[in-house]
């Protein structure tokens, strides 16, 4: 299971070096520091972040206009934010409010109200997109598992095993499946039989694909590519049967190839 990010924006030192520690050590998340506004954007645009903590009160550029360019910018906008704050002014509080804001902390704060109130958001946020990988090369999966999560705001999951996909499939909400259709376990055919027979897996889509295009697939990944073709920001969650067709499409579209059936 890939780890939750947070992104904390401060420009007081001790704070950032105080929340790192406690939540790394408490919520078991990566955290990730920026002492600005103007680098805390820069650092949203190229790294997935699950959640940022913003200071309102900072020089030059403070939360709050850092708070708007957040929600100006299209790839940016739907970002999970809490405020930090030292201060009891409610106008601050009010637009960040108006920015869909609605949870704050204040400063200083204190260890198990940082804990708390970041784990239950992690809660609150919506589950990512999975896809379970299932096939037979260990190396390749772990390619592909690369490049997924990279690419996407997703979580994957690896299986070499029938059983072993069964455990993740029945513990876990799995938006796609991408299998080896010549995996000595499992054919695509008893995949789909299995996947039947689970009341909450009947509407999961199955791809099915063979390791000779998977490695067509990585011998792409060596020659130089238009970053635009295979990055797309996928901006709304797959709910209904139509959705998670649509996104396996949007995925299966994004690793660079098509795969060979498509349920």
């Amino acid at each position: 299971m890939r780890e939750k990010v947070v992104l904390v924006i401060d420009d007081d030192d001790m704070n950032l070096q105080i929340a790192k520690m406690i939540l790394e050590k408490k919520v078991k998340c990566h955290v990730i520091c920026a002492d600005n506004g103007r680098e805390g954007i820069e650092i949203l645009r190229k790294e997935r972040v699950n959640l940022v903590l913003l200071d309102i009160l900072m020089p030059d550029f403070d939360g709050i206009e850092t708070l708007q360019e957040i929600r100006d910018d299209e790839n940016l906008k739907n970002t999970a934010v809490m405020m930090l704050t030292a201060a009891s002014g409610i106008d601050n509080l009010k637009k960040a409010y108006s920015l869909g804001v609605k949870d704050y902390i204040k400063k200083p704060f204190m260890p198990a109200d940082l804990i708390n109130r970041v784990t239950k958001k992690f809660e609150e946020l919506t589950p990512e997109q999975t896809v379970l990988l299932l096939g037979k090369n260990i190396d390749e999966l772990h390619a592909i598992q690369d490049l997924i999560e990279k690419n996407f705001d997703y979580e994957s999951w690896i299986a070499l095993s029938k059983i072993d996909a069964q455990k993740i499939l029945r513990k876990n909400q799995v938006t796609l499946m991408i299998a080896d259709a010549e995996m000595k376990f499992v054919d695509g055919f008893k995949m789909l039989e299995f996947i039947s027979e689970e009341e909450k897996l009947k509407n999961v889509p199955l791809a099915l694909t063979t390791s000779k295009k998977i490695t067509e697939l990585l011998e792409k990944l060596k020659a130089p590519a238009d970053e635009e073709k295979i990055v797309e920001k996928i901006s709304e969650h797959a709910v209904t049967p139509k959705d998670k067709n649509g996104l396996a499409k949007v995925v299966t579209s994004l690793i660079g190839y098509e795969l060979d059936v498509h349920v």
